[in-house]
């Protein structure tokens, strides 16, 4: 009496089953999105490195991460706005400086001291 055991084919229903992604699911990256939206208003360079990272985690997870990718968005900008500001301030102070000329008020002392200006 012996037992013939048959093989169990998979069914088509697992064959079929597709996993979704809900609003209240978690998924990679979903997190790390978010702290980087919140982290592009204050150090733009972290939260830029983070929302590349979240996004490249939410796209290998085939899922779209949209807060990742407007935290990428706004470090982006503020970081091209904080270099055209800072180049703005660089020509504004040299331009400034520039305009005083060979430090004029100088000049006196290197003809006879402070007494000459006095007369």
């Amino acid at each position: 009496m012996a037992k013939t055991i048959e093989p169990v084919a998979a069914t088509e229903h697992a064959a079929t089953t597709t996993t979704s992604v809900g609003p209240y699911d978690d998924y990679a990256g979903k997190t790390m999105g978010i702290v980087a939206l919140v982290l592009a208003f204050f150090t733009q360079i972290p939260a830029l490195i983070l929302g590349i990272i979240a996004w490249v985690w939410s796209k290998n997870a085939g899922v779209s991460n949209v807060p990742a990718k407007v935290a990428v968005a706004v470090s982006s900008g503020l970081i091209v706005l904080g270099l055209l500001v800072a180049i703005g301030w660089i020509i504004l102070v040299a331009s400034a400086i520039d305009g005083f000329g060979p430090l004029q008020g100088f000049q006196d002392w290197d003809m006879g001291g402070p007494g000459r200006l006095r007369s």
